[in-house]
């Protein structure tokens, strides 16, 4: 094993890590989405749509750029955002520049939804992470995945506070 770098050339960490990461997800996933849905009746796709469109300019955005921060297809956006739309908590609005252009906006019901599933996601953080991790370990682990996802610090720490 190669010494020379912090993690040396042996994978097993960074296998067994992924894992790790994988499984974490896939758990706090179902967990988020099914408490959303119980409290607002949101999936946890649509609330990261709606929390995209709130923290955009004016309180909207364009598709593609949902798509992009979300990681989605534009595709997939659009069918989140046509059931958001149905439900009133989005809009469809055209630019006032250029009539090709259409932008996905948040609602008032949309914010108040928004809203309403804070403290459910703040009480998943308590019961799901916090409690689980001393604080120090919280600290490491967020800075870690703020790397591996590439997040400068105050993107991460605002999708979904600056949405609410």
């Amino acid at each position: 094993m190669n010494t020379d770098t912090p993690h040396g050339d042996d994978l097993e960490p960074a296998a067994a890590a992924l894992a790790a990461l994988a499984a974490a997800h896939r758990s706090l996933s179902a967990v988020i989405d099914r408490e959303l849905r119980a409290a607002c009746g949101l999936s946890l796709a649509e609330a990261d749509v709606l929390a995209s469109l709130a923290r955009g300019p004016d309180g909207r955005q364009r598709m593609v750029d949902i798509s992009g921060q979300l990681r989605m297809s534009k595709s997939g956006a659009t069918q989140i955002i046509d059931r958001l739309v149905a439900a009133g908590l989005a809009a469809r609005e055209s630019s006032a520049t250029d009539r090709r252009l259409v932008y996905a906006a948040v609602t008032t019901a949309g914010r108040d939804l928004l809203a309403k599933g804070a403290p459910v996601l703040a009480a998943i953080a308590r019961e799901h992470i916090a409690s689980r991790l001393p604080g120090a370990d919280l600290g490491q682990l967020t800075q870690a995945l703020r790397t591996i996802a590439g997040m400068s610090p105050p993107e991460a720490s605002q999708r979904w506070a600056a949405a609410t």
